[in-house]
């Protein structure tokens, strides 16, 4: 069988210029939409511990968000696949960034 390849492309934009760019690090908002064609964009922003708007889809969360959606349809394909009948599904992942001293992070 010979190899698939799936392509997707979206669009980050930042709306978060407020009118002197990124002149120094509080001059601008983290604001940014995430587009792709024929969907509803998402609002997206940082963490709120990174000057973030806390009403706004962030990274991290976006992140927790894939990675559960993902394990979810794995999961309930091979249930389907197995005979084995799913009727409901929840999941509440969670996540811990860790901010290290030098202002690099990693999910713990």
């Amino acid at each position: 069988m010979a190899d698939k390849f799936h392509r997707y492309d979206v669009q980050v934009v930042w709306t978060g210029n407020e009118g002197t760019g990124t002149s120094s690090y509080r001059g601008y908002s983290r604001s940014h939409v995430i587009q792709a064609k024929g969907k509803p964009p998402i609002n997206g922003s940082s963490d709120p511990s990174f000057r973030g708007d806390p009403t706004r889809w962030n990274p991290e969360e976006l992140l927790l968000a894939s990675l559960s959606a993902c394990h979810k349809l794995w999961y309930l394909g091979l249930c389907a696949e197995a005979g084995i009948v799913i009727v409901a599904y929840l999941d509440n992942p969670q996540g811990t960034m860790v901010e290290q001293s030098d202002g690099a992070g990693q999910f713990t």
